[in-house]
């Protein structure tokens, strides 16, 4: 039995010198219990001081002794006297530095007889990585802080730290109550309310409420500047506060917001905004000259409820359909707070307003009316003029029968009525059906009386003829008969049908052309900064030896490419011009329309596929015409899988039809399928299956006639049920094989070339400018017109690279002035633009024929451009 203690110890001992972890015992009075082999190895040529009973002092003297032990507590005191202060059954933690930059983690434990336990943890390439993380975040473009679970900042970046007008450091100095002293003067806003006079308190406060719900944080500086703050939880429950600059998409948003509003002023119809929380946003002229003529516009922050009553109150709404006087005001608001449809107004100059709330996507409020004073007296005169109509049918009719109830027997027929039905004997011979006559004797016999019933009857030729009969119930010669009258309104309904399609073909084409000119107007706008993100992230491409980064540029590069070429497609389809047919690319324009109307499919979790052959040859066709052909496509596609959800696929596929020369893209989705009784119709305008507001059914109507137009057909083949294929066929361009040309050979052509860049908009200027210097040209940038002309007399040029639109003096002007005071230059001008949308635009390019590009600006169409201007291109 006395053995089993030594063994355990023993067992203990071995299976301490076995462990990766240093480790090391002492007892309560501080004596050394054992230390482990990897202890003595950290320790080195000191670990001669590990004997059992060694003081804790005398070890921690011998390896400060020989500087295995850097940092704060490097002394024997500072050592001992942390070591003391472990509480009973605590831990304390210490991180050092050993020689060579190694680091370690001591964890020393008070054990339950007062001894110490400790453990020695190689951290170092832990520490060398949160190294590369503070300089990785230092080096960052946007605002990165680090902060801990009290509020202080443990890293801070010159990039968060720069907008204040302070350091990183001077930033990591402050406590959180002082940061918010120093850093709140410059702010205006938060989540856009004014701090005022408040601003330490409206910004600590803003700071702690984002700390718990985590939601971003907008700023505006004093400056107009604009920055969105987000916070995010770390592991030890502190957080990562990244700050990024917003002026540039606010300035953006401004614009758009301009397009959109005076769009919205045009409008005949009235329209008012609220937000989420009931407060007045924006109104249009109609609502503020029909609704408040007399009295206050509304204001911003204005209740819906307050707008309302006051209407009310002030006279300008005096009855609802049904409803006036008390109660009138609240049961307004009830309507519009429960998005209420087309309400009756009855406004007090006689007016009449059909009234409809609706929700925004940002859960506020979309009040709009039409006035229908016109329309409900219209309905009004055709109600009196039916009334008299019935009148006179009744007194005399003019084309009547009289029969007999019980077997239909024709009693009395005149010629008018024999000119349609011919010669018959009962009205058996003109009901398409014996059901038929039972039906409307259902709805004649319990009154005796039946007016305007719809019916369909056989005349004598055979043909259907549409009616409305009235019909009484009379004694003739002791027997119950029937006296009618039947108005024949085919041509009524085939005018009322026709007239309907008219007046949607003009309400959809103004539509069509209201939603063009706002989305030109949209990509217009986008097309300057969009410009700068397409050039840089086309110029850093490969620039860059740290692989994650050029990763990340890669991929901001294919994203900027993939938004040109979205922003060209709207653009494109906004145009209204004649078809250019050129040699294209199949394969590309679908890629195109794929990533223009793919959204929607994507949104609900189809799944996409494209299997389009590389090797497909050109058509010859209008590129922009044909997007919109394959955008409809897949816009038709994304209708029939919307009920399937993510169990929907759509698969775009590209082959060559050898046969018959062929280039063929199928566009195939696993929807319904198209009834077969309907199948023939589809690509007649204005046929549509879909509900109201979900379809116009011109789409595959005008894709047909894109089709056509260009010597293709567009086919479908459907199983109901299952799938459904378009298949567009094009005929492949013949086109002899030409040698491209040299790039190496125009690249060295072009180097030293002097360019004078001409754009009023500095950062576009100098993404040009920076563009000709990577192809070794040699360019000089000005952003005034004049400026321009004076130094082109002072200083010769071989291009001159103008944009078209811009302050003081429009790109035709200046061109117009080249041309008539140094006509040397106007052959070597181009134009840079992005609003080749305007017709005083088009219209000039066309005229001068001078080359041009849109933007967004690639490297190789600069350099093309330039190619061409020296005359060296094969065009």
């Amino acid at each position: 039995m006395n053995n089993q203690p030594r063994n355990a110890s023993a067992m203990f001992l071995d299976a301490a010198d076995v462990l990766d972890e240093a480790l090391i015992v002492f007892d309560c009075d501080q004596r050394l219990v054992l230390a482990n082999r990897r202890f003595a190895e950290v320790l080195g040529p000191q670990a001669h001081v590990l004997v059992p009973g060694a003081h804790l002092r005398d070890i921690v003297a011998t390896a400060l002794s020989s500087g295995q032990i850097k940092g704060k507590l490097a002394t024997v005191d500072g050592f001992t006297q942390a070591i003391a202060e472990i509480p009973d059954a605590g831990t304390l933690e210490l991180d050092v530095e050993l020689p060579g930059g190694a680091r370690k983690k001591i964890r020393l434990s008070r054990l339950r007889d007062g001894g110490i336990a400790g453990t020695l943890v190689d951290v170092t390439e832990q520490f060398r990585a949160e190294r590369l993380f503070t300089d990785a975040v230092a080096r960052l473009p946007v605002g990165v802080a680090i902060e801990g679970p009290d509020g202080q900042f443990t890293h801070c970046n010159d990039a968060f730290a720069a907008p204040f007008g302070l350091t990183a450091a001077e930033i990591l100095h402050l406590s959180d109550e002082e940061r918010f002293m120093v850093l709140a003067p410059q702010i205006a806003a938060i989540s856009g309310e004014d701090v005022g006079h408040r601003g330490p308190q409206v910004f600590a406060e803003a700071i702690r409420r984002q700390r718990a719900s985590l939601e971003p944080m907008e700023v505006r500086f004093h400056s107009e500047r604009h920055f969105l703050v987000e916070r995010a939880v770390t592991a030890d429950n502190g957080r990562v506060v990244v700050v990024t600059e917003t002026t540039a998409l606010k300035e953006a948003e401004a614009r758009s917001l301009q397009t959109l509003n005076d769009t919205v002023q045009s409008l005949d119809e009235g329209l008012a905004m609220f937000d989420r929380a009931g407060r007045f946003v924006l109104s249009n002229r109609a609502w503020n000259s029909v609704l408040f003529a007399g009295i206050p516009a509304p204001i911003l922050g204005e209740t819906i409820d307050d707008s309302l009553h006051r209407l009310v109150r002030e006279g300008a709404i005096v009855a609802l359909e049904g409803l006036s006087g008390d109660g009138l005001g609240d049961a307004l608001v009830r309507f519009v707070r429960g998005f209420g449809k087309k309400q009756t107004a009855h406004l007090a100059d006689g007016r009449i307003l059909l009234i409809s709330a609706h929700r925004t996507e940002t859960e506020g409020y979309l009040i709009s009316f039409m006035d229908v004073t016109e329309q409900r007296r219209a309905e009004e005169e055709q109600r009196e003029a039916d009334l008299l109509l019935r009148k006179i049918v009744e007194a005399c009719p003019a084309n009547f029968l009289v029969s007999r109830i019980d077997d239909g027997k024709v009693i009395y027929c005149p010629p008018p009525s024999r000119e349609r039905f011919g010669d018959i004997d009962s009205t058996l011979s003109f009901f398409l059906n014996p059901q038929d006559r039972q039906h409307y004797l259902d709805a004649l016999l319990p009154t005796g009386s039946l007016d305007d019933y719809r019916v369909q009857f056989r005349r004598g030729d055979g043909s259907i003829m549409q009616g409305l009969t009235a019909a009484r119930v009379t004694e003739y010669k002791g027997e119950q008969v029937i006296v009618s009258s039947t108005r024949d309104i085919s041509e009524l309904l085939a005018m009322q049908e026709e007239l309907q399609r008219q007046r949607d073909m003009a309400h959809q084409a103004e539509k069509l052309s209201a939603l063009g000119e706002l989305l030109a107007g949209v990509a217009h706008e986008l097309n300057n900064p969009l410009s700068i993100i397409v050039g840089y992230a086309q110029m850093l491409e490969g620039q860059i030896a740290d692989p994650v980064l050029s990763k990340r540029v890669d991929r901001i590069a294919e994203a900027a490419n993939r938004s040109a070429r979205i922003v060209r497609a709207f653009l494109a389809m906004a145009r209204q011009r004649p078809a250019k047919l050129e040699p294209c690319s199949l394969n590309e324009i679908a890629t195109t329309a794929l990533e223009v109307a793919g959204y929607g499919l994507r949104a609900n979790g189809a799944c996409i596929e494209t299997e389009l052959d590389p090797a497909l040859p050109p058509v010859l066709g209008d590129a922009d015409q044909l997007v919109q052909v394959f955008s409809n496509l897949i816009v038709n596609s994304e209708h029939a899988l919307a009920p399937i959800g993510n169990q929907a696929h759509l698969l775009i596929r590209s082959f060559l039809d050898e046969a018959n020369q062929h280039c063929v893209v199928e566009v195939r989705d696993n929807g319904p399928g198209i009834p077969e009784d309907i199948l023939a119709r589809i690509f007649e305008p204005f046929f549509t299956t879909k509900g109201v507001g979900d379809g116009t059914g011109i789409g595959l109507a005008f894709s047909h006639r894109v089709v056509d137009a260009h010597g293709g057909k567009l086919e479908v083949t459907s199983r109901e049920g299952d799938c459904t294929s378009f298949f567009v066929r094009l005929d492949v361009h013949d086109r002899p094989a030409t040698s491209g040309p040299d790039q190496t050979a125009d690249t060295i052509e072009i180097a030293g070339t002097k360019v004078l860049v001409l754009d009023d908009e500095l950062t576009v200027g100098e993404l040009i400018c920076d563009m000709l210097e990577e192809l070794r040209c040699e360019p000089v940038l000005v952003e005034d017109a004049r400026e321009a002309l004076r130094l082109l007399e002072r200083e010769p040029f071989d291009v001159v690279l103008s944009d078209f639109t811009m302050a003081g003096m429009r790109g035709d002007e200046f061109y117009e002035t080249l041309r008539r005071d140094m006509p040397d230059y106007a052959t070597r001008v181009a134009f840079i633009t992005g609003d080749t949308m305007g017709e005083k635009v088009q219209q000039f390019l066309s005229e001068t024929d001078r080359p041009y590009l849109e933007k967004p600006i690639a490297q190789d169409d600069l350099a093309a451009l330039l190619d061409r201007l020296l005359g060296k291109g094969q065009r």
